[in-house]
């Protein structure tokens, strides 16, 4: 299989990229409300196949409709059908297809165990264990989340821009520092606490330390600096689409 359109519909935006190997090519954003109408676009990069996940089901209602017209294979991924990754999770369905994607490009990089950490509104942790599959994760709020809610249930904190935060300063000396200390030295920090807890799960099953990944937008900002022990691979849910297509044939 040469080339993969592979689409990852999220909440505000739909990535997307041509995958050739574990190469993106010809690669995108949309807002989600535009990708019916971006649709032809995108399949005119490539006459492969068609390879996605959402985490908005009415999106992704649209999107099979959409595709169901295309004279090419087009499939979903979905807790149903997860080529090569078991899951131990008792819920399978509670589990976001991007976040299934992600396990199984982590499979195809580093193999398993493995640690996915998603750091978009929400940071999401996803557990891929040797012998179990995907067991797992943790929620905990996004770095955008925290610098929102400082302003908005507050009179008289700022709005940060998350992409002027920096690791500089130790302590603040006016609100905003205080402020960036706080949520760019304490954001990477709740990051390794909430690992400590992790890796004791993985030891307690009786698995090797697992490989940590970032991916997510933030995975290409300050945060990649602040988190440098770990291996960032922003296009990581794209990768595992391909990949999941790949197995199914």
């Amino acid at each position: 299989m040469d080339e993969i359109l592979v689409i990852d519909i999220g909440n505000t935006s739909v990535h997307w990229a041509v995958a050739k190997g574990n190469t993106l090519a010809n690669r995108g954003d949309v807002p989600r409300t535009e990708l019916l109408a971006a649709l032809p676009d995108l399949l005119a990069t490539t006459s492969g196949p068609v390879s996605w996940c959402s985490v908005v089901p009415a999106a992704g209602e649209a999107l099979a409709k959409a595709l169901s017209t295309a004279i090419r294979p087009a499939w979903q991924l979905t807790c149903d059908d997860t080529p090569g990754l078991p899951i131990s999770y008792p819920h399978p369905e509670q589990i976001g297809q991007d976040r299934l994607a992600n396990a199984i490009g982590a499979q195809l990089l580093v193999d398993a165990p493995a640690v996915v950490i998603d750091m978009g509104t929400a940071t999401t942790f996803d557990l891929v264990t040797e012998q179990q599959g995907y067991i797992g994760g943790i929620i905990a709020p996004g770095i955008a989340t925290m610098t929102e809610y400082l302003h908005e249930k507050t009179a008289l904190l700022p709005r940060l821009d998350t992409t002027d935060l920096d690791l500089a300063p130790r302590i603040g000396r006016s609100t905003v520092e205080a402020m960036n200390v706080g949520c760019a030295r304490g954001y990477p920090g709740m990051i390794r606490a909430l690992l400590v807890g992790v890796r004791e799960e993985y030891a307690a099953l009786g698995e090797r330390d697992p490989t940590v990944l970032l991916t997510g937008g933030a995975a290409r900002g300050f945060l990649r600096e602040a988190l440098s022990e770990y291996r960032a691979e922003p296009d990581l849910t794209l990768l595992g689409l391909a990949e999941a297509q790949r197995r199914r044939n």
